[in-house]
């Protein structure tokens, strides 16, 4: 099979990919610390693996959601250099991608594909899936197919614990997985909060609170611990100011019983906003 179908499906297929580092990263932490990080982390994490994720579009389903591409991250985000923000860059569009994937049209899909490539791993080391040629068939061509859906979860469990597995062994692929990770927190919640929002008045707030509740008893409180581990940025200072905005975040998600205000709504949409202006950087013109 030619290489570049072999990558280009690798990094579209999978909802946790990563950039890898394109040179070692000599590592400041124990294996064993790496290990335990990893293990505490998946302790609070694993019940909103891939498999939660897809509880949770039925969940959207259920709401009513219309796939709006103007919230998502735009095409003309220029690629950063920064493999820490490409990282959470990386998390924000896989979430995106997963929206357009269920909900948009074909065109969504591909555009999001595309814009994934942009930052993911391009060092070829990211793992060959075992895809026949049909797969590759029918996730061009039918991606909206319910087999399609069923190749799409299969990879996305399939590079999830792949990556776990390699960051137990690797402290700068730990860091990008927890950049990672917050990318897809801060963008499903900006999602599903403007969406709570623009139905305040109507009898389908239901399940989205419920994709409130997922958010922060797992991604949430297992960027809480990586937070205190130190892993949750490239920096001492950069893990401190995710921490803190995931902490504020986290008391406005879990306030009221799980049933934000719309106070509280508003101040979630405007700290997401914030957060993802810093990594929507426009490409400075020709």
């Amino acid at each position: 099979m030619p290489r570049h179908l072999r990558v280009l499906t690798a990094t579209l297929l999978c909802g946790v990919a990563l950039l890898l580092p394109t040179a070692p990263v000599q590592a400041a932490l124990p294996a064993t610390e790496t290990q335990r990080i990893v293990s505490d982390m998946l302790k609070v994490l694993d019940d909103d693996s891939p498999a939660q994720a897809l509880r949770d579009i039925a969940r959207y389903r259920e709401a009513g959601f219309v796939y709006q591409p103007a919230l998502a991250v735009s095409e003309e985000t220029c690629p950063t250099e920064n493999e820490d923000q490409r990282a959470v860059l990386s998390g924000m569009v896989a979430a995106d991608r997963a929206f357009a994937f269920f909900f948009g049209k074909p065109e969504d899909a591909t555009r999001e594909n595309l814009l994934f490539q942009t930052f993911t791993d391009r060092s070829g080391k990211i793992p060959l899936l075992p895809l026949c040629p049909d797969d590759y068939h029918t996730l061009r061509n039918e991606p909206h197919s319910a087999r399609a859906r069923a190749i799409w979860e299969r990879c996305r469990n399939m590079e999830y614990a792949y990556y776990v597995e390699e960051a137990k062994h690797d402290e700068g692929l730990l860091r990008l997985l927890s950049a990672h990770i917050y990318g897809i927190y801060i963008e499903r919640l900006y999602m599903t909060s403007v969406m709570v929002l623009a139905a305040a008045e109507s009898d389908q707030l239901e399940p989205l609170f419920l994709v409130h509740q997922t958010l922060a008893s797992h991604h949430g409180k297992a960027l809480e611990l990586l937070g205190k581990e130190g892993v949750l940025g490239e920096s001492p200072e950069e893990n401190r100011r995710r921490a803190v905005l995931v902490k504020r975040l986290q008391g406005l998600l879990v306030a009221n019983k799980g049933r934000p205000t719309l106070d509280s709504l508003r101040e979630i949409v405007t700290l997401t906003q914030e957060e993802r202006a810093i990594y929507l950087t426009p490409c400075p013109l020709p």
